[in-house]
């Protein structure tokens, strides 16, 4: 059974007859990222894609919402959502998850604020991340 914290907060909601479970998490954006090979790689490569359209997740927070290594999942803030692929990770705390300083998580916050930790709904999703071209759309 996974309890909730006073930070965690938990949303059930039915669509098309399917118990959706989101999980409010605090997203630390840092870490896990190799900027050396991005510059190696060119920031609108394949490989730099599937690196940077990923969410590290605590085992217990994936397990929760129904997610495995490699699910696609959603990530929601009040400045905008993305699909990325989930990483589940022992080293990563329970209510904490982690995406790199990339396109993916940039998209999460406003073009004015820089923060280094947010607060976001995780979900389980389908179909593929959201694409560089959707993110950089104007």
């Amino acid at each position: 059974m996974h309890l909730l914290s006073s930070e965690e907060s938990l949303f059930m909601t039915t669509t098309s007859y399917r118990l959706v479970m989101k999980l409010e998490l605090s997203l630390i954006i840092e870490g896990f990222h190799d900027f050396e090979k991005a510059r190696r790689l060119g920031s609108l490569s394949e490989e730099y894609f599937k690196e940077s359209a990923t969410i590290y997740l605590s085992q217990e927070d994936a397990s929760f919402i129904g997610v495995e290594e490699g699910d696609v999942v959603e990530v929601f803030s009040p400045k905008g959502s993305v699909r990325v692929r989930a990483r589940v990770r022992s080293e990563v705390k329970r209510g904490l998850a982690f995406m790199p300083p990339a396109p993916h998580a940039m998209a999460l916050f406003g073009p004015s604020e820089y923060p280094s930790v947010i607060k976001v709904v995780v979900s389980k999703s389908s179909g593929e991340p959201t694409s560089l071209a959707t993110l950089f759309a104007p």
